[in-house]
């Protein structure tokens, strides 16, 4: 039976993308990053597929979660898009995949040397925390990925990213298409060289499907959020089961769903909230 492949996708961390022109829906280049975005997701499809996938579901991850583009995704894959979902950029997974890739991805929040880094609200969040752990998207994605029993083997993205991922999980498969020269530059390699290089990874990635393992399912998790401001504190504070544990940090903890759950809520509520 062949493997069943789940693709996370996001922007920041693609090959060529430097700035908010190429992300922000409306922008002046942003035809030519979601363009460069879904030949990058082709690729790990491709990839995948190569290995042994017979499925592929891919979810779009940044922002609206409407970027790729649908008629130029590799036909072999199934794709999530829309919001509002409460699991992220995770939105379609279950306990049925064989494993997870996490392409054009970013560093967290405060990240040296990594291009665009946030953590998922970029106007609101410093840092975020699961069990004491400070966490970049990629990780993140990965509980949740955890929590269904299923291994994150690879992730695409800047130099920074792929470092930063391989300390919390260092087994998986890291793909590096660029490095930052700062928040808002960087040197990347051609999109024809970037799409053999996550083909041939995804490849490697499935290929070592054996010694990477999810980490532990856990029956509850703590979450913890420092904001860019106290007032944003004040705000999530007021949602009952939510714990002021600091100035700017917020504490909840629950299952990892009810846990994923509220990020959303606090952190979409604060977006319209940030400035």
């Amino acid at each position: 039976m062949g493997l069943k492949v789940f693709i996370s996708a996001d922007i920041e961390g693609v090959a060529g993308v430097v700035s908010n022109l190429q992300t922000v829906p409306g922008a002046g280049e942003y035809e030519m990053g979601r363009r460069l975005m879904t030949l990058e997701v082709n690729a790990a499809i491709e990839g995948a597929l190569e290995a042994g996938a017979t499925e592929v579901v891919v979810t779009d991850g940044h922002m609206n979660r409407q970027n790729l583009l649908p008629e130029l995704l590799h036909e072999g894959a199934r794709l999530i898009r829309g919001v509002r979902s409460g699991l992220q950029q995770m939105e379609g997974l279950d306990e049925t995949f064989d494993a997870v890739f996490v392409t054009g991805q970013h560093a967290a929040a405060g990240t040296r040397d990594a291009v665009l880094d946030h953590t998922w609200v970029g106007a609101s969040v410093l840092n975020l925390r699961i069990d004491g752990v400070r966490m970049n998207e990629t990780c993140l994605n990965s509980v949740i990925a955890d929590s269904h029993g299923v291994p994150t083997v690879l992730v695409t993205g800047d130099a920074a990213t792929i470092a930063q991922t391989r300390e919390v999980l260092p087994a998986i498969e890291g793909v590096v298409v660029k490095r930052s020269v700062s928040r808002y530059r960087a040197e990347s390699v051609h999109p024809r060289v970037a799409a053999r290089l996550i083909r041939e990874g995804a490849r490697r990635a499935l290929g070592r499907l054996g010694e990477i393992e999810p980490g532990p399912r856990l029956d509850e998790l703590t979450m913890e959020i420092d904001f860019l401001r106290t007032d944003m504190a004040d705000a999530a504070g007021l949602v009952p089961g939510v714990e002021r544990v600091g100035p700017r940090t917020v504490s909840y903890r629950a299952a990892p769903k009810a846990v994923f759950a509220m990020q959303e809520l606090l952190l979409v509520r604060l977006k319209y909230e940030a400035d």
